[in-house]
């Protein structure tokens, strides 16, 4: 999935006034940071060969051979495969691959909204509890991460009031810039890892205090990506025609 900071504008930090040039520098690096943070936590637990089990398969529309990926949008769940097909003909012959081929028993089709659904088998405890720790775990990294940039940037900003491109009064700031940027960016950070570990387990109890605290907060996140997922199921165009020919 593609995702960049427009759609997580929401969670983007807003400072009330321009941001000195040494902190603007270390918040342009800490979004990137959070914005491929969150992409993580949105993919974790999905089955890329779920998401890709069409890649060789093909189908004869008009008399021409294509790829069957060409009329199709698959999104691949924790607990489902989610695949759109606009083209009744595709839509049939993919329903044959699927229980023929493919070796899945149950296939949902609505036709209203050219939707097919391939329910997966249920995570098992372990593997809840894996992902559970993955969640965590990256959380862990982030902040890492977040604290080793704001290193680097200390080192540059005390060379630069060795050699005067700073004073100490507005290094002080930069300081407390960079402070206001890492408690946003891991408050939200928190609020998505918590979110996602709640769709893996089903539920979510809070165990420490922080996680206490944010708990109540977690449901723009929690909707982030219930929107994120309805918008890698939007339906594909249809493609242009090959001239490759069937006999």
């Amino acid at each position: 999935m593609t995702m960049d900071e427009k759609q997580l504008s929401n969670f983007i930090f807003a400072p009330d006034e321009e941001l000195k040039s040494y902190s603007d520098s270390f918040e342009s690096r800490a979004r990137d940071r959070f914005v491929a943070f969150v992409k993580e936590m949105f993919e974790l637990g999905s089955s890329d060969e779920y998401g890709t089990m069409f890649h060789a398969d093909r189908i004869v529309i008009n008399k021409r051979n294509r790829r069957i990926l060409d009329y199709i949008e698959v999104t691949a769940l924790i607990d489902r495969v989610e695949v759109i097909s606009l083209n009744a003909e595709v839509t049939e012959r993919l329903i044959e691959i699927i229980t023929n081929e493919k070796g899945f028993e149950t296939v949902h089709h609505d036709e209203a909204n050219s939707k097919i659904t391939i329910p997966l088998p249920p995570l098992t405890f372990n593997q809840q509890l894996e992902l559970n720790d993955a969640a965590i775990a990256k959380l862990g990294q982030l902040e890492r991460t977040f604290f080793g940039v704001k290193s680097q940037t200390g080192q540059q900003i005390k060379k630069g009031i060795e050699n005067e491109y700073i004073t100490q009064v507005d290094a002080a700031k930069v300081s407390k810039e960079i402070d206001q940027i890492i408690e946003h960016y891991l408050f939200n950070a928190r609020l998505f890892a918590i979110a996602k570990r709640e769709i893996i387990m089903g539920s979510f109890k809070p165990k420490t205090d922080l996680e206490i605290e944010l708990y109540p907060q977690i449901s723009p996140a929690k909707d982030f990506f219930t929107a994120a997922a309805a918008a890698q199921s939007k339906p594909p165009q249809e493609p242009e025609e090959d001239m490759t020919m069937v006999e």
